[in-house]
């Protein structure tokens, strides 16, 4: 019963710190920024209208129905909601492994002897899960007004994606941040992969059912990929789903996030060397 205690107290006091970090770093953005705290939604909001456009765009190029997701995918979900969901995700990781590839900018909570590397890195991922889970959130529920439905077969599924996407995240930002102290044009081809290749290839534009089958594994082996469709999935249990697998996601996860646990035990001080590029 004591072992039990000792471990709840120890898990809220961790939650306590990280969470403090979070606050320190919202209202440090909120002082240097004329949009104050509304900057962690606005910024994505923007970036997401302007995929949703482009998407809108080829639609009616095509001569599909402009509020249709195009394609095949209009018979599960319309654009906004086909857009929102892929991006919520995708950018979830995006977000999260450059704030970790890029270092620490939050170095004044590291005179406080309690707070390690990790809790900033946590609670950096904190906020923009928080962001971006309220964004999404925000946008079916004005969908769903707007249409008089409503939608989310498996919030559980939905909950599980979002937490295996910011481990996965956390694991490979951390990762590369190490291996990056080797050579330091590796973060930079990194970052550029991320930002161009992956997020192009997790699905934030497609489903993978409408891709051929002899295509696909070109675009299936991004382990995002199947993140924004298991998402996808989690609200519309009638989407169809080829070739993509919770276990593939959970599997690359963890594997991601312990290698890279096991690094930063053994160089835990390197992180507070790194600097963004």
């Amino acid at each position: 019963m004591n072992l039990i205690k000792r471990i709840i107290y120890g898990l809220r006091r961790q939650w306590i710190v990280i969470n403090s970090v979070a606050v320190y770093d919202r209202n440090r953005q909120a002082a240097g920024s004329s949009l104050g705290a509304w900057e962690n939604l606005i910024g994505p909001a923007q970036m997401m209208a302007f995929f949703i456009l482009m998407r809108v765009g080829f639609s009616f190029l095509r001569g599909n129905n402009r509020f249709a997701a195009g394609g095949s995918t209009d018979m599960y979900f319309n654009i906004v909601v086909f857009m929102s969901t892929g991006f919520c995700i995708a950018f979830l990781f995006r977000n999260v492994a450059i704030k970790s590839l890029s270092g620490l900018k939050l170095r004044a909570p590291l005179y406080y002897s309690r707070i390690k590397p990790l809790d900033i890195l946590l609670a950096l991922s904190l906020n923009d899960m928080r962001a971006l889970a309220t964004l999404s959130l925000a946008i079916l529920g004005l969908v769903y007004y707007f249409t008089w439905s409503f939608q989310l077969d498996s919030p559980g599924l939905a909950i599980s994606v979002y937490l295996l996407t910011v481990m996965m995240a956390l694991g490979f930002g951390l990762s590369v941040v190490f291996l990056g102290k080797l050579n330091k044009w590796i973060l930079k081809i990194i970052k550029r992969l991320i930002q161009r290749v992956i997020i192009f290839t997790s699905g934030i534009f497609f489903a993978t059912f409408e891709i051929p089958a002899h295509i696909r594994p070109f675009v299936t082996w991004n382990p995002i990929l199947h993140g924004v469709e298991l998402f996808r999935y989690s609200i519309n249990n009638e989407y169809p789903i080829p070739d993509i697998s919770l276990s593939y996601l959970m599997l690359c996860s963890i594997l991601m996030l312990s290698f890279s646990l096991i690094l930063y035990r053994t160089n835990e001080s390197l992180l507070l060397e790194s600097n963004d590029d």
